[in-house]
C-alpha cells in the first residue's frame, strides 16, 4: 500500500511539473505580443505582386503573403502559421483585412496575441 501511495505521489507531482512547465510556454512572449501596435498601410504606392512579410516572436512567428492587384489587398496567406494556430481567428482576420482593405483592424476577441502577430507580418509585408 505503502509503495502504490508514492507511485501515485510521483506521477501527481510529474503531472504537475509537466503542467506549470507548459502554462509557462503558453504565457511566454504573450504580454508582449498582446502590447505591439500595428501602423495603418497607404496601398496606393504598391504595384501588382505578391509580398511577403514576417514576425518574429516565439511561438508568435509566422509569414504572410500579401497579393496585390489594383492597389487592393486580394489575397493574404499565411505560409508560417503561430504555433496553436486558432484557423476561425486566422480567417475571421484574413476577412477583416480584406473588407476593410487595411490592417487598422480590431483585434478578434481572446486571441489578441495571435491577431495582431498576424497583423505584424501583413504589416511588414506592406511596410518595406
Amino acid at each position: 500500500m505503502k509503495n502504490v501511495f508514492k507511485i501515485v505521489s510521483w506521477v501527481f507531482l510529474g503531472v504537475l511539473v509537466i503542467g506549470f512547465g507548459f502554462m509557462l510556454f503558453l504565457g511566454k512572449d504573450l504580454e508582449s505580443a498582446t502590447n505591439i501596435s500595428v501602423a495603418p498601410v497607404d496601398l496606393s504606392t504598391f504595384a501588382d505582386g505578391d509580398y511577403e512579410g514576417h514576425y518574429n516572436h516565439g511561438r508568435f512567428s509566422n509569414t504572410a503573403v500579401v497579393t496585390i492587384k489594383d492597389q487592393k489587398i486580394v489575397n493574404i496567406e499565411f505560409t508560417k502559421k503561430v504555433e496553436f494556430d486558432w484557423p476561425e481567428v486566422r480567417i475571421a482576420l484574413i476577412n477583416s483585412v480584406l473588407e476593410k482593405q487595411n490592417i487598422d483592424i480590431d483585434t478578434i476577441t481572446e486571441a489578441t496575441a495571435t491577431s495582431k502577430a498576424y497583423l505584424k507580418s501583413i504589416e511588414d509585408a506592406l511596410h518595406p
